[in-house]
């Protein structure tokens, strides 16, 4: 498992002082659609993820040890989520037929249920939520979840980004609507 964590300043791009923290880990994982968008992931396969936490500083600034915040405690949930549920899971549509036969055969199975086919841009936005659902309560208020860059392929990553408010996009809670499921618990190992 690699991990990267850093902080950038756009004062040198004319900006204000604003740091974006990055916390990113590598996790195996497979996936498949059951629509027809995609026809070769139709099939079950797995990818080499790498998903990658953002931050923002919020505008009190840094804290009273010139930091942001400590990283540890930052990347707790986010880290405990990659690496103890994500990792080596099956994601899944949850309408897909596949999955009562997989459970039958597998009944402890490593699933992860979304609400559609499990795209990466899904993932990105469903991963998204849940790192704001557990950094909700970390009581940590010097930063503030920006959103989540998930990359499926040496070429292929998609970046969520909440709103300026910290909101999700309309087109997210449209799909979503008031679903509670692992993406709103902030226990990193829920799975439903």
């Amino acid at each position: 498992m690699r991990v990267v964590c850093f902080a950038r300043s756009s004062r040198a791009l004319g900006g204000t002082l604003s740091l974006n923290l990055r916390f990113r880990y590598r996790f195996e994982a497979a996936h498949r659609f059951t629509s027809a968008a995609a026809p070769s992931c139709r099939t079950p396969h797995g990818h080499t993820w790498y998903a990658t936490a953002l931050f923002k500083l919020s505008a009190g600034g840094l804290d009273s040890a010139e930091m942001a915040a400590e990283f540890g405690s930052v990347k707790r949930g986010w880290k405990s989520f990659i690496t103890e549920t994500a990792d080596h899971s099956f994601f899944h549509n949850a309408k897909d037929p596949l999955v009562s036969h997989l459970n039958d055969i597998i009944p402890d199975a490593r699933l992860l249920e979304f609400p559609g086919d499990p795209t990466t841009e899904m993932i990105a936005a469903l991963f998204a939520l849940k790192l704001k659902a557990m950094h909700d309560i970390t009581g940590i208020s010097t930063v503030t979840p920006l959103g989540v860059k998930i990359q499926e392929t040496p070429t292929n990553s998609v970046t969520f980004r909440f709103e300026p408010d910290g909101t999700a996009p309309l087109w997210l809670t449209k799909k979503i609507g008031t679903t509670k499921s692992w993406w709103t618990s902030p226990d990193p190992l829920a799975r439903s």
